[in-house]
């Protein structure tokens, strides 16, 4: 594990990243609501976070992620140079605003439901792409072959991050699964097998650089904690043994892929122990409580979403995790550090910040 210090800033003011160098043509977010940035604020679902206390501390205010302020996902793009990468339902994504990305993750989406990932796969290729090619192909270059559609496709990160809520909204919750049935065998290959069918997609459709992560610590979080473990101050270790198994499937799917895939580099990012230090000893990296949501209802703020009437913390970067399920602005900032400059096991041992080199 790699020690890193803890900065507290929310967000990252403009005037900062004007001064960054962009490292990526752009980033492309594939995932749930850890990178969800809003784009089921339309949508007739409770899965959404458009209302305050959510984005109380975000530049650009309540946007729908849910998050105090910026997910992981945000604060890689931070690192790389990027102000924000926009969401597909967004209507100002369009245009040259496509050149930073786009962030297609939504709340409940799984292998599922909302914007399932096999449709943000076909958002990207049916509805960004070509786009995409006609802002590259009618731009001002000197350097057409460096500066071609192909390269830009080539040369940008693709982040996916998506599982979570496959297990959640199936068997890790008492509202999906009050009996507590055990996980069949067949939904580990299913959904394997489904998330590998879209990351080759994305292959075909040009992408070269992947960043896959694995899962969180699910039975740590708040709401797993008061729903299943006997001590609000210990994790649910059963719900930990699934996700730790259900990772290494994704760990041995990314293996395969860098096999499969000529000219790919997939990296994957076993996300679980660097959440799990920070929950284990969260005074190492100036938190005070790990073990309950800065914002929500019931005990420990675990028991709903965070809402205009919930009950809300008074100093955020004190807290691991905002509501009953998802981190903190502080926790996102240092998992993605960790990203950019830690190591990152899969078949190249290598941090993000390497691999753009590449």
């Amino acid at each position: 594990m790699v020690v890193f210090h803890v900065i507290i800033l929310v967000g990252m003011p403009s005037s900062t990243l004007s001064s960054m160098q962009q490292q990526v043509p752009a980033m492309f977010v594939f995932g749930d609501s850890l990178s969800d940035p809003g784009n089921n604020n339309n949508y007739r679902t409770l899965a959404k976070a458009n209302t305050l206390p959510n984005g109380i501390d975000f530049p650009y205010g309540v946007t729908g992620r849910f998050c105090n302020g910026a997910t992981i996902a945000d604060h890689l793009g931070y690192l790389l140079g990027i102000e924000l990468i926009p969401g597909c339902n967004d209507p100002r994504t369009t245009g040259s605003n496509l050149l930073r990305g786009v962030n297609f993750a939504s709340s409940s989406a799984g292998i599922g439901q909302n914007i399932a990932l096999s449709r943000q796969v076909e958002l990207f290729g049916e509805k960004i792409l070509p786009e995409l090619k006609s802002l590259t192909e009618n731009s001002n270059v000197e350097d057409s072959a460096t500066n071609s559609f192909e390269h830009f496709v080539a040369k940008s990160l693709i982040f996916s991050s998506i599982g979570h809520d496959d297990l959640i909204n199936n068997y890790l919750s008492r509202f999906a699964n009050p009996l507590n049935k055990p996980i069949p065998p067949h939904f580990w290959d299913s959904v394997v097998i489904a998330y590998s069918n879209q990351l080759k997609k994305l292959y075909s459709y040009g992408a070269r650089k992947f960043l896959v992560t694995g899962l969180g610590p699910l039975g740590c979080t708040p709401y797993a904690i008061v729903s299943y473990s006997q001590d609000r101050n210990q994790c649910y270790e059963d719900h930990n043994e699934i996700v730790i198994q259900y990772s290494l499937k994704i760990k041995t799917m990314v293996q395969q892929l860098n096999q499969d895939l000529p000219g790919a580099y997939v990296l994957y990012w076993d996300i679980y122990p660097y959440s799990r230090q920070i929950i284990d000893s969260p005074s190492q990296y100036g938190f005070k409580y790990s073990h309950c949501a800065c914002c929500g209802e019931g005990p420990s703020n675990a028991l709903f979403l965070c809402v205009p009437t919930s009950n809300l913390c008074l100093d955020r970067s004190e807290f691991v995790f905002w509501d009953w399920f998802h981190s903190s602005d502080a926790t996102n900032k240092i998992v993605a550090r960790q990203a950019y400059d830690g190591i990152i096991q899969g078949m190249y041992p290598m941090n993000v910040n390497e691999l753009l080199q590449l």
